[in-house]
């Protein structure tokens, strides 16, 4: 287990910081572009909106239904002022621009550098892995808007949808996730085509560029963007790397390469343990990505794994960092750590208490991705917390899941008047006997 982190960096990471002194001075910056006599305020719909994430709130309606308790910690936990009815609210946040909301990642990003923690998320010389992959948020085949895409259906019924790529910092051994970047992936204005991952991921790359041009990243990301259009792009940029996973079907011509050197035994192969793994990795540099693209050279990370009960699984990359004998068995598990983008992120989101696909309130224009990032700020201020901050981890250690933990908060949220989160997180050690040391 990890060493804990000093008092200084657990109070920078509790709740009370990163809302009152990171998220929201960004937040009151925005431009509210309303008439100036609008009854609510833009920045209140916010702050409510990023609440009904935090408390984990099932519906809109039961978020506007409070007692006493609830109207004023509200108020002293979140600063809401005047909270609109739940229709009032979507039209506030449904004509807001997602792109306005979207550097609030970043800044929370620039904290956590200014902690030191990033460099606990090393995993090749000071570089971070940053796991990409596509989620969707809503489905439903009654309601749509002008950005929803369409999937037609055997038995001639229509759904409608939307989706977004979404990137993570991620760390082989931790089970958090840093959720730094999230590109819609939405009908794109004058177009009649679905929009697709494919494309989205170039417009997540000029973003990431833009927001976040001096972090060393390796992205690591499934076989579909094992592709000469997407390396290319990857490779313009000196401090990037990538690790890509990639298949026979799709990749044909770089297992071939592979197998006609591996029978000249021109591939290295190493062998040894991690984790209570075996391990047989064999690698090679500089093949062509595939005929027709010769000129696109990559490096062939190819590995077999058994665990502790035999059963063994094949896992591939390709990669422009250069694969040696030393690098490989870490770079593996960098490879590997794509996937907690989708158990880490995805289905915590999903299954542990943040209604991921729960449809808030559809809107026409933004309102279903500003609700996704959100949730995603959200999602975020409580991975800084599991990671860094000692209170919230003594509680979650003794509620040993975060449903109970969400419950509880709730509970005292409706019940009882605090002046803080840390206030109600003491009422919750009270409840529960919680031992923090």
């Amino acid at each position: 287990m990890p060493a804990p982190f000093s008092l200084k960096i657990s109070s920078a990471c509790s709740f009370d910081h990163l809302y009152s002194q990171v998220l929201l001075p960004f937040l009151g910056k925005l431009d509210d572009q309303r008439a100036f006599n609008s009854s609510y305020h833009l920045l209140d719909a916010l702050k409510a909106g990023f609440a009904i994430y935090s408390l984990k709130v099932p519906s809109l309606f039961q978020f506007k239904k409070m007692a006493q308790a609830e109207e004023n910690n509200l108020s002293t936990v979140y600063r809401i002022g005047a909270l609109p009815s739940d229709n009032g609210l979507r039209r506030l946040l449904d004509g807001l621009d997602p792109a306005t909301l979207r550097p609030a990642f970043g800044h929370l990003l620039e904290h956590v550098k200014s902690l030191g923690l990033l460099r606990h998320y090393r995993v090749w010389q000071d570089y971070v892995a940053v796991s990409v992959d596509g989620v969707e948020h809503f489905r439903s085949k009654k309601v749509s808007c002008p950005r929803c895409q369409q999937r037609n259906h055997r038995d001639g019924s229509t759904s409608y949808f939307h989706s977004m790529l979404s990137a993570a910092i991620v760390k082989p051994g931790r089970s958090e996730v840093m959720p730094i970047d999230h590109e819609p992936i939405n009908l794109q204005d004058g177009s009649t085509k679905n929009d697709c991952e494919r494309v989205a991921i170039h417009r997540l790359l000029d973003n990431f560029e833009r927001a976040h041009s001096q972090l060393n990243t390796i992205f690591v990301l499934d076989a579909l963007y094992s592709c000469a259009p997407v390396i290319e792009r990857l490779e313009k940029r000196r401090n990037w790397r990538y690790l890509i996973g990639i298949k026979e079907k799709g990749n044909a011509h770089l297992f071939a390469q592979f197998d006609d050197l591996d029978t000249r035994h021109k591939v290295n192969w190493v062998t040894g343990t991690s984790n209570g793994q075996q391990l047989s990795i064999g690698y090679v540099n500089g093949l062509q990505l595939n005929a027709s693209n010769s000129a696109v050279k990559t490096n062939v990370l190819y590995a077999r794994v058994w665990d502790r009960k035999g059963n063994e699984t094949v896992f591939s990359f390709i990669t422009n960092i250069k694969l040696t004998k030393k690098n490989v068995v870490d770079l593996l598990a960098t490879g590997r750590s794509r996937w907690k983008i989708e158990n880490e992120t995805f289905n915590t989101l999903k299954n542990q208490g943040y209604h991921f696909e729960h449809n808030y309130g559809h809107g026409q224009k933004h309102l279903c991705t500003i609700m996704a990032y959100l949730m995603m700020l959200a999602f975020w201020v409580d991975q800084l917390q599991q990671l860094a901050n000692g209170t919230f981890q003594a509680i979650h250690r003794e509620l040993k899941t975060r449903v109970k933990l969400w419950d509880g908060m709730r509970s005292v949220f409706k019940m009882i008047p605090v002046n803080s989160m840390q206030n109600l997180y003491e009422k919750l050690i009270e409840v529960y006997c919680v031992r923090l040391i």
